[in-house]
């Protein structure tokens, strides 16, 4: 079983194809998570990702991860039913693991429907067949079980939604919005229009400090 993969990054598409280039001279195409490819380095930079071996009958692909977390999710998203490993590769690219246990543990039907290719019929049967399994996922992604949004210690559901989809406007994906937010609060005394303002001005400092200075 391929655990990992290290080596030089030959080309990297939009779609999440990427093609690594390892130190024994052997290229290998891995399908990541858009959002994932994306942190990526260039082509000719370094990088080393966690790996799926997926066998079938005629074919073997080999799917990329930034961390095992992610890859821990991949595995528990394609244990439902006919959910295929390019589906969950298409989830993981709009929901981190955090996004997806936290989608699972509120049962938020409409976010994991809105993901594209999914559909209503789809998201139902993930979070059917996932629902005993949100709290493992929750422990991986390394998030607490705490009270979920809309809960005293959580963001109102309306309101993280609301400063989610601020952020995509401005030119953020989704999974970038979503790591934004967590853990924001907007101040005890902000209502209203002023405690959204309030919080996706905190996000976009820290979006700021991750992306760094422009070149």
């Amino acid at each position: 079983m391929i655990d990992h993969i290290r080596g030089k990054i030959l080309d990297k598409s939009l779609s999440g194809v990427v093609v690594i280039d390892t130190p024994g001279g052997v290229g290998y195409a891995v399908t990541m998570p858009a959002s994932s490819a994306a942190q990526l380095p260039p082509a000719g930079g370094e990088a080393s990702v966690c790996t799926r071996l997926v066998l079938r009958e005629e074919s073997a692909e080999l799917f990329g991860f930034l961390s095992g977390q992610e890859r821990d999710a991949f595995d528990i998203l394609t244990s439902v039913s006919r959910v295929g490993p390019r589906l969950a590769v298409t989830v993981l690219s709009a929901l981190d693991p955090a996004g997806l246990a936290r989608a699972l543990q509120d049962q938020d039907l409409p976010r994991l429907a809105a993901v594209k290719g999914i559909g209503l019929k789809t998201a139902e049967r993930i979070m059917l067949e996932l629902k005993d399994k949100a709290g493992k996922l929750a422990a991986t992604a390394s998030i607490p079980q705490g009270p979920a949004p809309g809960q005293p210690g959580g963001l109102p559901s309306g309101l993280a939604a609301e400063a989610a989809s601020a952020l995509q406007n401005m030119g953020y994906t989704r999974a970038e919005a979503e790591r934004a937010l967590r853990g924001l609060a907007p101040p005890p005394e902000a209502e209203g229009d002023s405690a959204l303002e309030s919080l996706i001005r905190s996000a976009l400092k820290r979006l700021s400090s991750r992306r760094g200075p422009e070149p």
